[in-house]
């Protein structure tokens, strides 16, 4: 493993467990292996470091959702899949989920990869509303009602108010969403077939 990764890993890990005021360049530098020059030669200072790494998980963190919802078959398998994907990344990435769970570095949000997956899921979403298999949400509110009990959840299960694993109850979790996501016209049509 290149020692710009262990140095990621490292510190991915070192800012979870003491977050990421406490946790110090010295920690990361003797967890990961590396001289002090190497640390210097990839991150100029603590910020980028942390950056770098919330931007790693979140980048990883879209790529498992994105791949549950691009190739769901319909608007309910989509919004199940998500769920789902979204509470077993946070079950197999502890170290990485507690890194999203901290506050964000300035940037992050507005850079391209994060604007193009939120475009992706716009419009895999606005495509399912056209349809009427879901309803016409504003994002911000539609992320909460979609994914916002499952992060409570994972929030409590991280730190260590909640036992059962957020995988365990992906399917309770998946199922009401999906109850508060589909229109009344999947409704009607369910009451039909």
């Amino acid at each position: 493993m290149k020692i710009r990764d262990r140095l990621l890993l490292a510190a991915e890990r070192q800012f979870a467990e003491h977050g990421a005021l406490d946790a110090t360049l010295t920690q990361i530098r003797d967890a990961a292996g590396a001289s002090v020059g190497a640390l210097y030669h990839h991150f100029p200072d603590k910020a980028e470091l942390y950056r770098q790494v919330w931007a790693h998980a979140l980048t990883d963190y879209q790529r498992c959702f994105w791949a549950a919802v691009g190739d769901s078959a319909d608007a309910e398998a989509g919004v199940r899949a998500a769920v789902t994907a979204h509470l077993r990344w946070v079950t197999e990435n502890q170290y990485r989920a507690q890194v999203l769970t901290s506050a964000r570095p300035p940037g992050v949000r507005d850079s391209e990869s994060n604007r193009e997956f939120m475009r992706n899921v716009a419009r895999w979403w606005r495509t399912h509303a056209n349809y009427g298999a879901v309803r016409e949400l504003d994002f911000d509110l539609l992320y909460a009602l979609w994914l916002g009990p499952a992060q409570v959840y994972a929030r409590g299960w991280l730190g260590g108010e909640i036992v059962t694993a957020p995988i365990d109850v992906a399917p309770q979790l998946a199922d009401a969403a999906w109850q508060v996501l589909r229109t009344d016209r999947t409704d009607a049509q369910e009451e039909r077939a």
